[in-house]
């Protein structure tokens, strides 16, 4: 895990299925990141907010998984700990038959607004 605990913290996990889950997820304003994106008014940048995302789908698989092809990625809002705290991060997953990849449907959104809708596939791989 790159980004948990220090750019967020995953506060609750609602496992809706095997391949589904919903991970309520506290962003935190004290992190590097939003020291420099951008200092006095935060800013999630997309790529973190993909990592949040590929960092939910490894808990809901238990494997290591790496970033294969980004399908569609749609930035809908602006997120920032200081509009949203706490966001959920929908993950649905589905394994590729006969290969080592899951196909990936995720959403970053609280209540009100939807910040980031992604296509994609992730495959299982070592970390370096």
């Amino acid at each position: 895990m790159l980004l948990k605990d220090k750019f967020f913290a995953v506060l609750h996990e609602e496992k809706i299925s095997a391949n589904e889950a919903v991970y309520l997820c506290e962003l935190k304003p004290d992190c590097d990141v939003y020291q420099g994106h951008f200092p006095g008014k935060p800013v999630s940048p997309g790529v973190c907010n993909i990592e949040m995302i590929r960092e939910c789908a490894e808990l809901l698989t238990g494997e290591n998984l790496l970033i294969d092809t980004i399908k569609q990625c749609r930035l809908t809002a602006v997120a920032s700990p200081s509009v949203c705290p706490k966001v959920d991060v929908k993950v649905t997953v589905a394994r590729v038959e006969g290969t080592d990849n899951f196909n990936v449907i995720a959403t970053i959104a609280d209540a009100q607004t939807s910040y980031m809708e992604l296509k994609g596939t992730l495959a299982i791989g070592k970390r370096v």
